[in-house]
């Protein structure tokens, strides 16, 4: 999968700046090890000498096999005293070693030959940024879900939705079944959803949300377009690990979207990455508007269904 040029330089602007707060760390260590124990910044010296003399052991002509051996010996057993001092005065015998995000690449941001996993997150994580702008997601909260509004007959069942959704929140993992929410609009879909991206996103995973009717018009314009894209809609849209689509049902009906549909939510069902699908159609309708095999594959996500009445019209009439 490719992304644009611009998500790459921003990965590395935040590798740098992990870096750099890293080596900051590290030092703060190194000084407060020092000012504890004056011992070890002597030996910190010695290992330097101990590096210096090995550059030029290797400089000069002839074997230096001997002496490489007696350096690397010295070395270590220096190392070995400095971690023994550590532990004697309450720290870590590792407490002065580097200090890395991303124990696979060391913060290079490269592993075996290629990108880090670490370095594609934070690539993906800004494009999700990117297409979750115009969201309003970090509008949305579970603290601004007011469950008064709805109907006392309906309130069991809203207040079941609403802890089943700030649950699967504040427990997010990999692997884990999606979530299909159905019921009518103006019921509170789009805002639990979005609080649930919210918190999501602020536990460090990366989430996708869209409409149905926008995500799917994007995925067709880049398949169709003669001009290659730099960017892979679906291919983010399959990847994510959270997506969030919304009012699906309001996309153009036709084979193209039901194939990219059934692709998507089934090839992320088998991997085990979630989808949380909000709808205004019923069940049946769903099934008659795709037909078994995609119905089949929605009906393993939790479902979760809204009742009471429309709340946004409820809202403004109260000034909420």
């Amino acid at each position: 999968m490719s992304y644009l040029s611009k998500y790459y330089t921003m990965a590395e602007n935040e590798l740098d700046i992990r870096r750099n707060k890293n080596a900051e760390i590290q030092k703060e260590h190194i000084e407060k090890a020092e000012k504890k124990v004056p011992q070890i910044k002597e030996l910190r010296k010695q290992i330097g000498k101990q590096g210096v003399r090995l550059s030029t052991v290797l400089l000069e002509k002839g074997s230096a096999k001997e002496a490489v051996k007696e350096i690397s010996v010295k070395t270590i057993e220096i190392k070995r005293k400095i971690r023994d001092l550590l532990v004697e005065n309450g720290f870590d015998e590792n407490y002065l070693e580097p200090v890395y995000s991303c124990e696979k690449c060391k913060d290079s941001g490269l592993y075996e030959g290629k990108r880090c996993s670490c370095f594609m997150n934070d690539v993906r994580s800004f494009q999700c940024a990117d297409l979750n702008r115009s969201s309003g997601m970090n509008l949305c909260s579970f603290d601004t879900f007011d469950l008064s509004l709805y109907p006392e007959k309906n309130r069991q069942t809203m207040e079941r939705v609403y802890s089943y959704c700030v649950k699967f929140a504040e427990d997010f993992h990999l692997p884990c079944k999606g979530i299909l929410m159905t019921g009518a609009t103006g019921l509170g879909k789009t805002h639990l959803s979005l609080a649930i991206g919210n918190k999501v996103i602020n536990s460090g995973y990366g989430v996708i949300y869209g409409s149905a009717p926008d995500l799917l018009r994007r995925v067709e314009k880049e398949h169709f377009n003669n001009k290659e894209e730099e960017t892979d809609t679906e291919q983010l849209l399959h990847d994510c690990d959270l997506l969030i689509l919304d009012d699906l049902g309001a996309e153009f009906d036709s084979k193209f979207n039901q194939s990219i549909l059934y692709n998507l939510i089934n090839m992320r069902i088998n991997k085990g990455i979630p989808t949380i699908i909000s709808t205004n159609a019923t069940l049946s309708e769903l099934k008659e508007r795709y037909g078994e095999r995609i119905l089949s594959r929605m009906l393993t996500m939790e479902n979760l269904p809204f009742c009471g009445n429309d709340i946004r019209i409820l809202k403004n009439m109260s000034g909420k």
